[in-house]
């Protein structure tokens, strides 16, 4: 053999032994990565089968080993979220926001548990945090999270809850008026009915009652509407002939079910079982708590379909000659990186609805945004005592727009969700001031102006600035009377009033204010 030859074979043996060793390295690799994604599986299983024990150890056993530990610490927060365990979900939101992949969501998710905790002082510190990190819009004004708390707290007597007798220690949500009846949907035992359970939770399925003004019992709402596994929640249209039910999409133990809208018939005074679904949901995701408007023209619904901006988010579509549109997001100022769920609308076009996101008081917390020009305004807590550090949701009012019932978990109710009755004494409104501070000599626009803006009754004081454009915005409510004053440096402080029946002349009112110089 020629030194060449030799060269040759031990290049080539060399070649072929790097080779082998590279392919014993890669497969190694790969059933460790493999290995590593059936453990991550396996507890993301644990998590959606709502097995929150499991699904924690799995989660830190991965941390534990350096495998996804950012995202192994937010399942483990929200598994102790879901399990009430406020303490734990602080401890482990606190990790995620000391992680070096952090995201700004972790302070929102962080400032709701430390609400739940009745730790609002702290919690306000990362509410500020993430809405100056987002740059996103204030409410009311007020120069301070722990102020914002503060004013939800303060107008407790806009409104009365009256506790029913009907609930269980089950559940019991997502109220709909029905004529003379309220129907609302639980998973109390069916009486005399073979019971079925859902394998994921441990607890029977979910069916429709009605109970009526006289009556302090509930009973089954239709037979026809009934089915074996989830039913309802449900709405109707003005004339109580449609009905739009959420129900299950799939049966399969092993997944996590979906939700969808199916739509019913009235034939007299029972309903077709010819039920067929609405036509808006195109993936694997859910669509759920369907609101028809008065006039049958809106559908307003709750959806985690791609394309949104995090958990559930509110959409709309037009229904028009038996045909419904594209489904439309209600956009960024409604929507959050958390759930938006149970839409309703009232006779003046106010939307209602609950969110784990917006700053609140506790968990899910209910809203309400008024149509300003085509679009809705940013959402205003109705405050307490109808939100509380619970979760607080499904509100449904009569034509009135006065009375109506919601849906709550919190302390001193008989267990679970339970129905309430609200009066709303003095509805919240509010008017948008949309001012302009500029030189009384020559127009020119003045920011950095500093305006305190004082509730009459109560003496609080809001704070805002003009912006570069010498602007500035604020909402105020439109049953109080508020003094303001503006001022600037080299110029005399401007001072005005403004009135509970300006306020409720408009919407929005639009200010030019004039400045002397000094």
């Amino acid at each position: 053999m020629n030194l060449i030859s030799q060269k040759k074979k031990y290049s080539t043996q060399g070649i072929s032994k790097m080779k082998a060793l590279f392919i014993f390295i890669f497969i190694i690799a790969s059933q460790l990565v493999f290995s590593q994604s059936k453990d991550l599986e396996k507890a993301d299983d644990f998590f959606k089968g709502f097995n929150y024990k499991k699904a924690i150890n799995a989660y830190k056993k991965l941390a534990n080993e350096g495998q996804h530990t950012y995202y192994c610490y937010t399942q483990i927060a929200r598994a102790y979220s879901k399990m009430n365990n406020s303490e734990k979900a602080i401890e482990w939101y606190k990790k995620c926001a000391d992680h070096s992949d952090y995201d700004t969501q972790i302070y929102l998710l962080l400032a709701k548990e430390l609400l739940k905790d009745g730790k609002n002082q702290e919690a306000s510190v990362f509410f500020h945090k993430y809405y100056l990190q987002n740059k996103l819009p204030h409410q009311l004004a007020t120069s301070t999270f722990i102020e914002y708390y503060n004013e939800l707290y303060r107008d407790s007597s806009r409104y009365k809850i009256i506790p029913l007798t009907f609930n269980t220690s089950f559940d019991e949500f997502g109220p709909s008026l029905y004529n003379q009846e309220m129907v609302f949907t639980s998973n109390r035992p069916v009486k005399g009915i073979s019971q079925h359970s859902d394998v994921q939770t441990g607890q029977s399925f979910f069916n429709l009652y009605s109970v009526d003004k006289t009556s302090t019992e509930a009973s089954l709402f239709s037979k026809e509407l009934q089915t074996k596994y989830n039913d309802g929640p449900i709405c109707f249209s003005k004339d109580f002939k449609t009905a739009y039910i959420t129900r299950n999409t799939n049966f399969d133990t092993k997944q996590v079910n979906t939700l969808d809208i199916f739509v019913a018939q009235s034939e007299g005074d029972t309903w077709s079982k010819d039920i067929k679904r609405l036509p808006i949901r195109k993936g694997t995701y859910t669509v759920a708590h369907a609101y028809i408007t008065n006039d049958s023209k809106y559908i307003y619904f709750s959806s985690d379909m791609p394309g949104g901006f995090g958990g559930m988010d509110l959409y709309v579509c037009e229904l028009k000659n038996g045909f419904l549109s594209q489904a439309k997001n209600l956009g960024s100022l409604i929507n959050t990186a958390g759930n938006e769920i149970f839409p309703f609308v009232d006779t003046k076009g106010t939307l209602y609805f609950s969110s784990d996101m917006h700053p609140g008081v506790g968990g899910y917390d209910l809203f309400f945004s008024t149509l300003v020009n085509g679009n809705y305004t940013l959402p205003f807590n109705l405050g307490y005592p109808v939100n509380t550090q619970a979760d607080d949701f499904s509100l449904v009012l009569d034509p009135s727009d006065r009375f109506g019932f919601f849906a709550s978990n919190r302390k001193g109710g008989l267990g679970g969700d339970d129905i309430y009755a609200l009066q709303l004494i003095r509805p919240l409104s509010y008017c948008i001031i949309e001012a302009t501070v500029h030189s009384e000599i020559d127009s020119t626009l003045l920011p950095n102006a500093f305006i305190n803006i004082t509730d009459a009754e109560t003496g609080v004081i809001m704070t805002v600035k003009t912006n570069k454009s010498g602007k500035f915005n604020c909402y105020l409510k439109k049953d109080k009377k508020y003094t303001f004053e503006v001022k600037r440096k080299l110029y005399s402080d401007f001072k005005g009033v403004l009135t509970p029946e300006q306020l409720q002349k408009y919407d929005v009112l639009k200010l030019n204010i004039g400045m002397k110089e000094k």
